[in-house]
């Protein structure tokens, strides 16, 4: 019998998960739709690498970041004036993670800064030319283009790819 409840523990607790993941894949997919629906091509970030990093950054949307900010990339501000919640363990950090008022305001400034930032100048470049040759982006070519996105480097762009396999896996 313990045996039993014990695996009826293990699928519930799954399944709740499970159900968890599956809420988040649809908030994150249904901002993405609404941001990016009148982007053009040459603007939009493919929704698997878009759903890679937020799941990365907000560890599925359960990140105290995510919970209490609504910022499941893990964007950082300088600006004093700007709403940001510091880490727990650097109080006193000259940076904090950005505050949005909802899950679609974080979405939308994650692309715009993909779009604008000279950080990501490559990523355009990436973009651009997959367009050119395939009319198509392909998110694992494309999240070469996020070397400065980490301070983790190719280990981050490693994960990222690596979270876009198995998203990939599972929508198939």
């Amino acid at each position: 019998i313990n045996v039993l409840k014990i695996l009826l523990i293990l699928f519930l607790s799954t399944t709740t998960i499970y159900a968890e993941n599956k809420n988040f894949i649809k908030l994150i997919t249904d901002c993405s739709n609404k941001v990016q629906n009148n982007y053009a091509d040459n603007e939009k970030i493919p929704l698997e690498l878009l759903l890679a990093q937020a799941i990365i950054e907000s560890n599925w949307g359960k990140s105290r970041f995510a919970i209490e900010g609504n910022n499941y990339f893990g964007i950082r501000t300088w600006d004093d004036n700007v709403p940001q919640l510091k880490p727990l363990k650097r109080p006193d950090a000259t940076f904090g993670l950005q505050v949005y008022k909802d899950a679609c305001e974080s979405v939308k400034h994650y692309i715009d800064t993909l779009n604008t930032s000279n950080q990501y100048k490559s990523l355009r470049k990436i973009r651009k030319l997959e367009l050119k040759l395939w009319g198509k982006v392909d998110p694992e070519v494309l999240a070469m283009g996020l070397i400065n996105y980490s301070e983790e480097k190719d280990l981050y762009i490693s994960k990222v790819k690596e979270k876009i396999r198995i998203l990939k896996k599972k929508s198939n």
